[in-house]
């Protein structure tokens, strides 16, 4: 039930855009290893200087070897994404997906 909470919370926040500065977030920035759109979100595997990790935001038009900025909003363990039939060991929301 936690779980469905947080799923429906993160959703919601991604959707309306909340401006609280909750969902402002800590900013990262990598390049986009690989990417897939999927249920209105764009996911992208990025890589750092400091590690490499999965992200989702709302849709953008994103593509491999492209440098972005993401703002952290929350992390998911074993998110399972139904649209892409896909399951993401760790995966954090971002309230933006922004190319530099």
């Amino acid at each position: 039930m936690k779980a469905k909470f947080i799923k429906l919370i993160a959703a919601a926040t991604l959707a309306l855009g909340v401006t609280s500065a909750w969902a402002q977030g800590v900013i990262h920035q990598g390049e986009v290893l690989e990417t897939m759109n999927g249920g209105g979100y764009t996911y992208v595997q990025i890589k750092n200087e400091k590690d490499t990790f999965w992200a989702a935001g709302p849709q953008t038009e994103v593509a491999k070897g492209d440098i972005v900025q993401v703002s952290e909003q929350m992390w998911m363990s074993n998110f399972k994404s139904s649209s892409l039939n896909k399951t993401f060991e760790k995966l954090m929301f971002a309230g933006h997906i922004t190319k530099k």
